[in-house]
C-alpha cells in the first residue's frame, strides 16, 4: 500500500484517495465476486502503467463482467466501469470507489 500511496503522489501530484487507500488496506489481495475483481495495489500500478492510463489521471482498478473495466479518477477519486476495447463508452459511474464496492457486492477472494 505504500508503494501505491508514493507512485500516486509523484505521479499524479497529491495524496491518494482515502477511499483507495482503505480498500487496499483492508483488502491487500484484492476482491472478486462475479460482477468484478477489483486488484491489490502492485497489479493497480502495473495494469495503469502498461496503459499508459497515468498520463490521463486515471488508474487502472481490476476487470467487470464481460468486457468492462474498473477505472479511478485520480483528480476525484471517481470510478467509472467502461468498455475494455474503448475506455470512452462508460456503462456506470460511481462517486466513489466505497459506492462501487458496496452496490457491486464485492466480496473478499
Amino acid at each position: 500500500m505504500k508503494r501505491l500511496s508514493n507512485w500516486f503522489s509523484k505521479t499524479f501530484g497529491s495524496k491518494a484517495p482515502a477511499d483507495l487507500l482503505n480498500y487496499l488496506k483492508d483488502h491487500p489481495e484484492g476482491l472478486a465476486a462475479e460482477s468484478g475483481i477489483l486488484y491489490d495495489a502492485e497489479s493497480i500500478i502495473d495494469y495503469t502503467e502498461e496503459r499508459d492510463l497515468q498520463e490521463k489521471g486515471l488508474l487502472y482498478l481490476g476487470t467487470g463482467p464481460m468486457l468492462n473495466v474498473f477505472l479511478l479518477r485520480a483528480k476525484d477519486g471517481k470510478v467509472f466501469l467502461v468498455d475494455k476495447t474503448d475506455f470512452q463508452l462508460v456503462d456506470a459511474t460511481f462517486k466513489s470507489l466505497d459506492t462501487c464496492i458496496t452496490l457491486l457486492q464485492l466480496e473478499k477472494s
